[in-house]
């Protein structure tokens, strides 16, 4: 038995030791993205496994008349939105890294019964993949048309980006002038616009870290300074 043992223990070595050199040979990096290559395959998802999960579980919700809908990203996901207003029809439809045309693809599950109002925020994911600011305003501008096609009743809001903190692929600077152009693209299309980035800002025009634990994502009081910003919006 003891001589079996052995034997099993040297064999198992063996593979263990040529496991890791295979994997030293190949460039580890390289190996993993392979793994993770083939993962990404099996889902056969354009936007990845988290935005397919959750989209799949929007879509089996129930769905009720006069209905109050959050749409995002990260931002809008981490809030208890229906908790926070004490309203049961107020759903939230953010998903984290999520970006414009992520929001464009899942909007018929969004409108299918046309919610009575809409809180879009939506882009600061497409300035952190180095998009450029025209690009994100010309799909912007496309996401709002298809909005008020598709659920023509439904009030709009348009929430401005927040700033960030020392953020390098999200600088004020350019959220200042996407926020700006939305402001513009409000008035074209007759909806409303929502500033909420100087409820955030420091006057260096950066997010005040009293309502951020990374310089990005809010805390607690964050969103309690968001829900006093639109509480009049939710209630009109």
């Amino acid at each position: 038995m003891d001589y079996i043992l052995a034997i099993s223990i040297v064999i198992n070595v063996f593979f263990i030791l040529y496991g890791s050199f295979i994997i030293l040979k190949r460039g580890a990096k390289t190996y993993l993205k392979g793994l993770l290559k083939i993962e990404s395959e099996h889902t056969n998802s354009k936007y990845g496994i988290h935005y397919d999960t959750k989209l799949e579980f929007f879509e089996h919700m129930p769905v009720k008349s006069d209905e109050i809908i959050f749409l995002g990203d990260s931002l809008t996901a981490m809030s208890n939105w229906n908790e926070l207003f004490e309203k049961e029809k107020i759903k939230n439809r953010g998903i984290s890294g999520d970006k414009i045309n992520g929001v464009i693809h899942r909007l018929d599950e969004v409108v299918r019964f046309m919610p009575k109002k809409i809180f879009l925020m939506i882009g600061i994911n497409d300035l952190g993949s180095k998009r450029k600011v025209d690009e994100i305003v010309t799909d912007y501008e496309y996401l709002i048309n298809l909005i008020l096609t598709k659920t023509s009743k439904s009030e709009l809001y348009i929430q401005s980006l927040l700033p960030t903190k020392n953020h390098v692929t999200r600088q004020n600077k350019d959220i200042l002038e996407i926020n700006r152009r939305l402001l513009e693209l409000s008035h074209k299309y007759d909806i409303t616009f929502i500033n909420l980035f100087d409820a955030f800002k420091t006057d260096k025009n950066e997010l005040n870290m009293n309502f951020s634990y990374d310089g990005l994502h809010l805390n607690a009081e964050g969103y309690l300074i968001w829900k006093k910003n639109i509480v009049n919006f939710i209630e009109d």
